[in-house]
């Protein structure tokens, strides 16, 4: 049994860090549903730390924690689709730029 944290259904949210930043000081972070986290009921709803390094489906947040990216959420994969932004794959989930 794998003891990877999880995510399934996830998504990436933009965090501005203030009302002046500008748009390339956001913070990026998941929001999925969590399996096999020590700290969260198996399947709930999370919102990750800031996302701070990804290697193909596993993704490093500020909290030290990792994460295997599973299936992303449908309607992220349209939005993604409709505005010109990386659409994930299995092979590249996450493209930061």
């Amino acid at each position: 049994m794998s003891t990877d944290k999880e995510l399934e259904n996830w998504s990436v949210a933009a965090i501005p860090l203030g009302e002046y930043d500008p748009p390339e000081f956001q913070r990026l972070q998941l929001r999925g549903e969590v399996f096999n986290h020590p700290r969260f009921r198996y399947g709930e709803l999370i919102r990750t730390s800031d996302i701070k390094q990804v290697d193909g489906s596993r993704v490093t947040t500020s909290s030290g924690s990792v994460y295997v990216l599973g299936t992303p959420d449908r309607l992220y994969v349209k939005w993604c689709r409709e505005n010109g932004h990386h659409i994930p794959t299995q092979e590249e989930p996450l493209k930061l730029i």
